[in-house]
This record gives structure tokens, sequence and C-alpha cells, in this order.
């Protein structure tokens, strides 16, 4: 209730005697007391009423207001049962910005209580019946097929909650009102993937500090890795309990359109589950059947589209995370995602309106700023991912699958948590390196690396690392051993011993390039 709504009850006989200009403060609760000092016990928007027991000199209405004003007290009402109020207390309310309300003496505290406690208790009931037929609208809606971010956005802003809806890759889903900042949003999903309890109150780290508090939309299929979060601005703490119930509201409606996206996602990977092996075989017309409800043959064509395959290592022991991981990092895209053999394929749409090679690249660069947001939460795991150019027909997607698995490839060889390569980079020899099996790579790898790699874990030595120097400086002696900052003899002791345990001589040019691509297979 507001403080005018009090002074209304005529049979109370109140009055303000200063602050006036503030009735329409709310009123959450009512405290009685005559302490000089009650702040510890207030929580903030008490409606306070007091008998001036706590006055023995005119310094005392400084304190107490002060007390009652650093706390949160929207009003104070005194009684005049023992006299009038004196200056000095209505002084210090006017210096604090409290009003102060007469309390005459055939009113008693209990009747002002009572009134009180009828309006908020009716109030309440308002309230829960207003926020229970919100829900069960809203729920309705979004299972309907209501756009979510419009459904959210309605809801929030009637139960007067300033919200945002993010993805674990701090992605942008739904807000009300102005939507947050793309650095707080993956500042926040970043320290979302280190938090093993919620909620979290936290400052975000802008120039205002706003505080914020974060709440996971959990479905039956919820991973971190690939998520949604609530954030809500405020701290939890100081919530009201109808505030506690609209972020509940809200939490449940993000869960069921999580989910119904979630299905959505799932059905499209099982539909298009042959699309691999049909590009690979080259049955078009089939490929073209299995993909006619991604859009139009004509958009196809000229908008074209990206193929992205990603891989976690080692492979998740959840189920089919992979592709959730991969349907999120290309949501923003509308891309259909399904499990291949080795890894999970995307093919997502060159945006709208942009030219086909910008769009890859735009493409490429969200990838790795939301790959790079997952990094605090991959742990023991990494992610490789790569794309291709666009393809603008179903046959040109075949090379366009080919390309981002071979960019797949030299994500996985360049290492790190987490890695994105464009099929545009790969014009070295890790092309080559990339398209060669992973059994073949091992077992290249171990033939010419391995002596030498035992070697050095049973003598303690350096060849290994003394050999990538030496072909780091071209075969330059004194350049190699200045770098190393050793003697150049100790250098041509420990290239002997390299060429003596690989069989390989590294005056040759073609001896040198079979190591050099062996150490680059081992990176």
């Amino acid at each position: 209730m507001q403080i005018s709504e009090l002074l209304a009850v005529k049979r109370l006989h109140l009055r303000f005697l200063t602050g006036a200009e503030h009735a329409h403060r709310a009123v959450r609760w009512f405290y009685t007391t005559d302490l000089l000092e009650p702040a510890r016990y207030l929580r903030g928007g008490e409606f306070i009423l007091t008998g001036m027991m706590w006055r023995t000199r005119p310094e005392d209405s400084e304190t107490f207001v002060s007390s009652i004003a650093s706390a949160g007290a929207v009003a104070l009402g005194a009684g005049t049962a023992l006299g009038d109020i004196p200056s000095d207390l209505v002084e210090a309310c006017r210096a604090h910005d409290v009003p102060l309300i007469e309390v005459p003496s055939e009113t008693s505290f209990g009747a002002v209580t009572e009134e009180v406690l009828r309006a908020l208790t009716q109030h309440r009931f308002t309230t829960i019946s207003e926020t229970r037929d919100r829900h069960r609208r809203v729920m309705a809606e979004v299972a309907a097929g209501a756009d979510f971010a419009e459904a959210f956005a309605g809801a929030a802003t009637q139960a007067g909650i300033t919200a945002w809806v993010i993805s674990s890759t701090g992605r942008r889903v739904a807000s009300s009102g102005a939507p947050l900042p793309p650095e707080a949003g993956d500042w926040l999903a970043a320290k979302a993937l280190t938090w093993p309890t919620f909620p979290r109150t936290v400052r975000l780290p802008s120039g205002d500090g706003t505080v914020v508090t974060v709440l996971p939309v959990q479905t039956k299929e919820s991973h971190p890795l690939a998520t949604w979060l609530l954030v809500c601005a405020g701290d939890q703490a100081a919530w009201t309990e109808e505030e506690h119930e609209s972020v509940a509201e809200l939490v449940s409606v993000a869960v069921l359109a999580r989910s119904r996206i979630e299905e959505r996602a799932l059905t499209d990977a099982r539909h298009l589950e042959g699309l691999p092996r049909l590009l690979a075989a080259q049955r078009f017309d089939e490929a073209a059947a299995l993909m006619s409800g991604l859009g139009p043959e004509e958009e196809f064509s000229v908008r074209g589209r990206v193929v992205v395959r990603a891989v976690m290592m080692p492979e998740p022991r959840v189920p089919d995370l992979t592709r959730r991981v991969l349907t999120e990092l290309v949501a923003d895209w509308s891309g259909a995602v399904v499990t291949g053999d080795t890894d999970s394929l995307a093919v997502v749409p060159v945006p709208d309106g942009v030219e086909a090679r910008r769009g890859g690249e735009e493409i490429r660069s969200s990838l790795v700023r939301r790959a790079r947001v997952l990094e605090g939460g991959l742990l023991d795991y990494r992610v490789a991912i790569g794309l291709s150019s666009a393809a603008h027909g179903v046959p040109e997607l075949r090379g366009a699958a080919v390309e981002a698995r071979h960019a797949r490839r030299l994500a996985e060889l360049r290492g790190g948590r987490s890695r994105v390569i464009a099929g545009a980079e790969i014009d070295s020899h890790e092309l080559l390196l990339a398209s060669v099996p992973e059994e073949v790579q091992s077992s290249y790898r171990e033939r010419l690396l391995g002596p030498l790699l035992a070697y050095d874990r049973d003598h303690r030595s350096e060849l290994v690392s003394t050999l990538e120097q030496f072909l780091e400086h071209s075969g330059s002696w004194q350049r190699c051993a200045a770098a190393m900052h050793v003697h150049v003899n100790t250098l041509r002791y420990r290239i002997g011993r390299v060429e003596e345990l690989t069989g390989r001589d590294l005056s040759s040019l073609e001896h040198r390039v079979d190591l050099f691509l062996a150490l680059k297979l081992r990176d």
C-alpha cells in the first residue's frame, strides 16, 4: 500500500507534519519501536511507529531519524499520547527526507497496524492472483508457439522486473528493456561456467557497477555448456516475496521455451541424420529432398550456406553433447545440426543481406568469440571447429562439407582449449596434414619422433626441443646455439644423436621436411 492510502482512512485521523510530497511511497511492512537506534532490526520499506520514549534530549531526534533513514524506512508515525511532537524531530525528518506523520492520542498504534495489515494482506492476495493469471497466460502462449523473446519481455515488464536471458555462449536470447551489452553477456556467461552453485549475485564490470542476480534455466537435457541463464537486475537478498515469485515465474517460462527449442533441435537432427552420407555419396537429389525444410532453393542459391563442423576431445561422456554445443554456437543463424560419424555438422545460412564471403567472415568471428566464452567450462575437453566457404547449391555443399572437415582437423592440430579454422585459412602444409587420417598421422609421428621422445624420457635430455629450435632457425648452427644459450659443439652433439636415433640426415632438405611435419603433427 501507499502512504496516501493509509492517510485516507478517516477513522485514523493521521496527518502529515512534513514530507507530504512522498505520499506515493510504498509501505512494505510496519515496525513499532522506542529504541534510539533501531536500524539493525529494519529491512527497508517499513512504516515506523514510535511513542518517542527514546527522546531524552533534542539531539536524540537526529540520532533516531538518521538510523531509520539509513535502513530505508519509508515514513515515521509519531504518537502524541505523551505530548506534542517536538520541532527537533520535525527538522530531523525534513533533513533526512523522511515523511513525518502525526498519530493523535485518540488513535492507537494497534489501529494503525491493523489497517496496514489489512491493506497489505488484500494487496498480497491480489498480487498472487495476478501473478498466477499472468503465469498461466504466458505459459500457454509459449506452449502454443508464441515468440519467446516477446512473451518474456511482456511478462517481465508486467512484473516490474528488469531481466535478460542469455545463453552459455553469451548470446542474447530475450530481454525486458535495453539488452545487455555484448561484453557484459560474454563476461557473465564465462563466469557462470565456473560457478558451482546458483543463484549468484555479482557486480557487472561496467562503469556503472550494475548488480545482477543470475539463475540457471535448467531443463531435462541441460548441460552448463549448452544452456540458458536468467539475469535479473538487483540483489536477490533485497527482493520482496512478490519479486521472488515473479522471478520464479520468468524462470519457468524460460525453461518451457528452452525445452521446446531443444526438442525441435533433436527432431531436426534426427530428420537430417543421413545428410553427411548422402553428400559424401553425391546423392544430391536425396540430399536436397532431406533439406527441403531448411528454406527455399532460390534463397539457398542467392544467399548460400556455410558448413560448420565441430568435435570435442576427448569424446564427451555426456551423450550428444557435441551436437548440443554446436547447436548453441550457431543458434543465431538457425543452423540445422546433425551428428555425423566422427563430428557434428551444421548447415547455416549466410546472414541476410550480406555478401557470401563477408557473411562467412562474420560467422567465423562470432564462432571464435562464443567458443572462447565456453573455455572456462570445457575443463578436460577441447573443442575444434572448422567452417567452409559459402555453397550456393546442394552439389556445392559436398565440397563445403569436405572443406569444413579439413578445417576442423587443422583446428585439432593447432591445439588450444578452443580453436576455429575457416577453409580459406588452409593454404599451407597444414592442409595436407589435416586431410590425412588420424591413424596415419599417429603412425607417422610415432615412427619419426618415438625414438627421440623415449630417449628424452630415459635420459632427461632435450633432443625434441633441440630439433624444433634447429629447424626453426633453418639449420643455422650459430643462430640456433645462440638462441638456446649453448655452445655450438653441444648443439652438434645433440643433432648428431637426433640423426642417429631417427635415421635422418638433417643436412638434407627432404629429411628436414619429414621431421618438421612430424613435429607439426605433435603440436
